[in-house]
């Protein structure tokens, strides 16, 4: 009876054995087909022989491999571009009918005021359609903001080919190549840490700091890229305003990518990007 057991117990650890290098495998292939799903055909493995590598082995990667990978990082930015302008496009529209809603609300309260003058109605009418201006100006506030996150994004997107260029370069350093500079500071960044840097700017400019993105905001869920531990400055980097910021987070040793527009010689998008790049986290 023992010998019996003893003989089921290895068994069942063998089977175990084999389970968990199925799964390491299944794991592996799994990532890989996530990796590449998106971006290639998947390929046919019959009639092909495995290849024996030495544990030591350093995977090498073809030229033709890196040319299919780099078509898909060019399609992805293009359909990212793409899906931002249809994005955008629909802003603006929404931005034109809540304008003529402003509008509608600012006559009223024109209207009313005069009501009021001449004793027709309560204060109370007037205040009701104050708010209802308020109320117009602040929707148009935030999508003219959702606008700016967008065109943020977008002069990222359109950079990012230098940006790569200078990821793998030791902190420290500031590097520059066109629209792109990139600072890679040794100071663990977080959200919790702009209050410092507000504090800063408020003393030498005596305004707060323009701040069109704080984390992870709607626009980014939209357009699936990850911002959650970013903040985008609206100002333009050759600015004295954005020199002076620039300044103060390399002294700091705070990382930051400073992007002077989507396109050379034009300031739309421009801003300052202070904490890790935005990642792509979905597809759209």
């Amino acid at each position: 009876m023992f010998y019996k057991k003893l003989k089921v117990d290895n068994m069942s650890v063998r089977l175990r054995g084999e389970l968990t290098r199925c799964g390491v495998a299944l794991l592996a292939v799994a990532f890989i087909l996530a990796v590449a799903a998106p971006h290639a055909p998947a390929q046919k493995a019959a009639g092909r022989k495995p290849r024996t590598r030495s544990a030591n082995a350093t995977p090498q990667v073809s030229k033709e491999e890196l040319k299919k990978l780099a078509e898909a990082a060019r399609k992805s930015r293009a359909n990212l571009l793409n899906t931002s302008s249809a994005y955008r496009a629909s802003l603006e529209i929404l931005l034109e009918l809540q304008r003529q809603d402003e509008l509608r609300a600012a006559e009223m309260v024109g209207k009313r005021k005069e009501l009021l003058a001449l004793g027709v109605i309560a204060k109370r009418e007037l205040e009701d359609s104050e708010r209802a201006l308020a109320e117009a100006q602040g929707k148009i506030a935030e999508t003219m903001k959702q606008i700016a996150e967008v065109d943020h994004l977008v002069a990222e997107v359109t950079a990012d080919k230098e940006l790569a260029k200078m990821s793998a370069e030791r902190p420290g350093l500031y590097r520059s190549a066109g629209l792109v500079v990139r600072y890679v500071g040794a100071s663990r960044w977080a959200l919790s840490d702009l209050g410092k840097v507000d504090a800063f700017f408020r003393l030498k400019f005596a305004r707060p700091l323009p701040v069109s993105a704080v984390g992870q905001t709607e626009t980014h869920n939209q357009l699936g890229f990850d911002h959650r531990e970013a903040v985008d400055v609206a100002l333009h980097p050759d600015s004295a305003e954005g020199q002076a910021l620039i300044g103060y987070l390399a002294s700091q040793r705070v990382s930051f990518i400073a992007i002077r527009g989507a396109i050379q010689g034009s300031a739309t998008g421009a801003h300052i990007h202070i904490g890790p790049p935005s990642k792509r986290i979905a597809a759209h």
